[in-house]
Parts: C-alpha cells; structure tokens; sequence
C-alpha cells in the first residue's frame, strides 16, 4: 500500500510543477504585457488600449493554484526546518515529530479539500461566476479542492515514509 501511495504521490507532485510552471508563466505573462500596454495606453492619451480584460482576476485566481501547486511540490524531498530543538533529538525523535508535523498537513489539506469541495458545489449550485471574466467560479473551487487533495496524497507519503531527515541537511 506504501509503494502505490508513493507512486500516486510523485504523480501528484510532477503534475503540481507543471500547473505551477504553466500558471506561473502565464502569470508573468499577463503581468508583462499588461504593463507595456499600459505604457502604450498613457503614451497614446488612451486611444490604443491593448491591455487583456480581466487581467487582476486572472492573475488573484491563478496565484492561489501557484501557492497550492508550490505547496504540494515543495514536500518532494521534505520542507526546510529549522532545527533548534529537534536537531538534538535522537533520530527516532526527529522521524516521529517529522511524522507528526506530516500528519497535521494531512488534516490541514483534507480539511481545506473539504471546504473547496463545498464551495465548489454551493457555486455550481448558484451559478456564480467571477466579476469580470465571468468564468464559472465552481471550476476555480474544484481545482482549488484537487490542489489540496494532492497535498494530503503527498503529506500522507510523508507522515509513512519520512526519517526525519531534511533536504537541507543531506
């Protein structure tokens, strides 16, 4: 069961880099763009208006899948601790309390999959949709809710394989 639980979690983890990358990229994409043509629109006493419509709701929902995609990502090969404490525990210690930090992200990630998922629904049911795009909001809920369903796989990982040992110690 370990060995599937790894296997979901690192496919988890690769997707989470790639919508992370592709979002990030996008990101800064519209960022740029918007801001030379914004230039261009000042420059032009606002005859040439080239800036993207609904860039700030674009670029607000696309930084929360970022920080969720990070989040899930950044567990591959354990988070950066500091140890002032647990860096003087024997090594059984530090696994149990690095098993034990891995078990509260767990809880954490299914409880906010949780509350996304609910969201996601009560939109749907609503119809609600997003101010300027007018995109479905259930969708951002629902992929808000996947994100965090990734971080409980890769937490879950964590807390039944990890020694306690950190990345920036190896």
């Amino acid at each position: 069961m370990t060995a599937t639980i790894r296997r979901v979690a690192r496919v988890m983890e690769n997707a989470c880099l790639l919508i992370g990358a592709v979002c990030l990229l996008y990101m800064v994409f519209v960022v740029g763009f918007n801001v030379l043509a914004r230039i261009i629109f000042d420059a032009t006493d606002t005859a040439v208006n080239l800036m993207i419509p609904g860039a700030i709701e674009q670029v607000s929902y696309l930084l929360g899948l970022i920080a969720l995609a990070a989040l899930s990502a950044s567990m591959a090969k354990g988070m950066i601790a500091v140890d002032f404490l647990v860096g003087r525990l024997p090594e059984l210690w530090q696994a149990l309390v690095a098993r034990l930090w891995f078990i509260g992200i767990l809880a954490f990630a299914l409880v906010l999959c949780w509350l996304f998922y609910e969201d996601m629904l009560a939109t749907f049911a609503r119809g609600e949709a997003t101010q300027d795009l007018r995109l479905p909001m259930f969708i951002i809920h629902g992929l808000y809710a996947v994100e965090c369903l990734a971080l409980a796989v890769i937490a879950l990982r964590e807390a039944l394989t990890n020694d306690g040992q950190h990345a920036e110690l190896s």
